[in-house]
């Protein structure tokens, strides 16, 4: 344990150290986190639109009530990459030092300035009945539109790479004194929004160059390239449940040697989000999920069987304490974690450093996701509803049962055992450590 933790500190915690001052993935963070007004504000009409009850399901479609919901969900969710693109550019330049209201606004100019901008159409010119049956069709007019495929989650990573580079740009040229002065006489809005105005035409330039040279490849914008040849990869990458079980593992093991998990989370999670994305949109358009295994075990190996390392076993193992230490420690921490709020205990007990709890924070995720991915090859999880959307610290229970209905609820309970039995032997050790403790003090005290 010690060998291990000697490297750890020399080998990872500087990289730690060096990701968490890094302006990049300090403001890449911030910018997802920021968008929680959105797709929290959400939930609530996605949770409506999309109740599990085939009976609701099919009113709204006669009642034509589903484009609506449909459209909330496209004003929101479906544009997630457009938010993303304004928070980076914005947090950064502010980060910076600068004012950060152009540099936001910069990124969505630039953003739309590099999709495309029109979508071919089509028209039924006729049909042969004969057999074989023929249908012929014909391209139309060119309509002027932005395609939501791109601003969803197919566009996450070009979002990040025009928010970021906007947000450089915008601070080298303020730097560089590539602004407007306006005399004191000039009323401070006039003088804001035109200050930066030299700065603005060169960036939007620049992008408008990186458009025309993109138009010349074979994959026609910079989207299709970032999606062919790095976006897709990762996404079939960390589509893996093998792979989503080894991140949240690695997670865990850091995170119980003090290093933050989001030196993990900060690299993986833009990709694991176009994942969810994309099965949202899979699931508008009738299609399968392509990252259905993918998003149930990043679940149960996630934060939401109690917070990161998943101890709603070790809380239910603690209604078992004989030691005063952790009675009391459970009449304080338990409850919150029912929410998924656990570093009163990662802090309290401590589970960090502990080595009595380096085994469950280590095997949590590796049994939890082995056991919930082998139950997806037994389970029906057709009528899975990616579209529901509850806060992070919703309790597992409700989440499973809105989302996949009763065989996830079967999902959640076998897992919860497994939990359990993961870390009750070892809290028992604990437990019984600190109990003769208490003893041998209440001794020395009564002599």
């Amino acid at each position: 344990m010690e060998a291990l933790e000697r490297f750890l500190n020399k080998f990872i915690g500087p990289i730690a150290q060096k990701m968490n001052n890094s302006k990049f993935f300090s403001a890449l963070a911030e910018a997802f986190m920021r968008t929680t007004p959105i797709t929290l504000g959400i939930a609530l009409l996605m949770i409506i639109g999309n109740f599990p009850i085939s009976a609701w399901i099919d009113f709204l479609a006669k009642t034509g009530m589903n484009v609506h919901f449909n459209a909330a969900l496209g004003a929101t969710i479906n544009l997630l990459s457009v938010y993303v693109t304004f928070n980076f550019a914005y947090i950064y330049s502010k980060k910076e030092g600068h004012d950060p209201l152009p540099a936001g606004l910069l990124a969505i100019g630039s953003f739309f300035l590099l999709m495309p901008q029109t979508i071919q159409t089509y028209t039924l010119e006729k049909t042969v009945t004969e057999f074989p049956a023929q249908v012929v069709v014909s391209a139309s007019n060119n309509v002027e539109a932005f395609a939501s495929n791109y601003t969803g989650g197919s566009g996450l990573f070009v979002a990040i790479m025009v928010g970021y580079f906007t947000a450089i740009l915008y601070s080298f040229f303020i730097r560089k004194n590539l602004i407007i002065k306006m005399p004191d006489t000039v009323p401070s809005n006039v003088s804001e929004s035109l200050s930066p105005a030299i700065l603005s035409g060169i960036i939007l330039a620049l992008f408008f160059i990186v458009r025309v040279l993109f138009s010349f490849t074979p994959f026609g914008n910079i989207f299709e390239f970032i999606t062919t040849l790095i976006q897709t990869p990762l996404q079939a990458l960390t589509g893996s449940p093998i792979a989503i079980i080894l991140i949240y593992t690695l997670a865990n093991t850091l995170w119980f040697f003090g290093i933050h998990p989001n030196m993990v989370y900060g690299v993986v999670m833009p990709v694991m989000t176009a994942n969810l994305l994309a099965n949202m949109t899979a699931y508008q358009q009738h299609r399968e999920l392509p990252y259905l295994t993918m998003a149930i075990v990043a679940f149960v190996c996630g934060n939401a069987f109690g917070g990161q390392g998943s101890t709603y076993g070790l809380v239910i193992s603690m209604f078992t304490a004989k030691s005063e230490r952790y009675k009391q420690l459970f009449k304080l921490a338990g409850p919150p974690v029912i929410f998924n709020v656990n570093e009163p205990l990662i802090f309290g007990m401590p589970l960090m450093l502990n080595p009595f709890f380096f085994i469950p924070m280590i095997a949590s995720p590796l049994l939890m996701g082995s056991v919930a991915w082998g139950l997806l090859s037994i389970l029906d999880f057709s009528k899975y509803n990616p579209l529901i959307a509850l806060p992070w610290t919703t309790p597992a229970p409700i989440v499973m049962a809105l989302k996949g209905g009763f065989n996830y609820l079967i999902i959640f309970f076998i897992v919860l055992c497994i939990n359990i039995l993961i870390w009750y032997p070892f809290f028992k050790m604990a437990d019984r450590k600190e109990y003769e403790l208490e003893q041998e003090i209440a001794q020395e005290l009564t002599k």
